[in-house]
């Protein structure tokens, strides 16, 4: 169980706000996370669900992808589930849909945050948008100082008849 959990026992129907944070650590964020994790959460009950909408933010060091440079970066997310009970049809809102049991006093948002985090995560980390990244031959980094190598382009399509040429 995490330190995320709201306690939702005794509730009224209505918006209940949370202001919640944890270290990286306590949410299960490997270690290039440096940043706590803040999570602002909204809670509407209803007498028939809970909507639960979150904004998150944390930050941390990571590794460029094109330049392996190590780089500071913010990561900040939304998300929203809605919390049913097992006897309970038909589901209003948005996002992920979450049954839980009639006697549940506390939500978790633990593994949703933690989860939403690394998702929120680009495929492909860049230090910048506009990062030229090395040189394929002697490894310069091509965003501080560029090199004497010669780059032919070569569109790749081609590659299997180059090396028929060279035979």
């Amino acid at each position: 169980m995490s330190v995320l959990r709201i306690n939702i026992s005794n509730l009224s129907e209505g918006a209940h706000h949370r202001s919640l944070r944890a270290t990286p650590e306590e949410v299960g964020l490997d270690s290039r996370f440096k940043k706590d994790v803040t999570v602002e959460a909204t809670l509407e009950k209803t007498s028939r669900q809970l909507y639960l909408r979150a904004e998150l933010k944390t930050g941390g060091a990571f590794t460029c992808d094109r330049c392996v440079e190590d780089f500071e970066c913010e990561v900040s997310t939304e998300y929203s589930v809605v919390y049913v009970t097992e006897d309970r049809a038909g589901v209003e809102g948005d996002g992920e849909v979450q049954v839980i049991s009639a006697d549940t006093n506390i939500i978790d948002l633990g593994e949703d945050v933690r989860q939403f985090t690394l998702l929120s995560l680009p495929q492909k980390l860049l230090c910048r948008e506009d990062c030229a990244g090395l040189c394929p031959t002697c490894g310069t980094n091509w965003n501080r100082s560029k090199c004497d190598c010669a780059h032919e382009e070569v569109d790749s399509r081609w590659t299997a008849l180059q090396k028929l040429l060279k035979n």
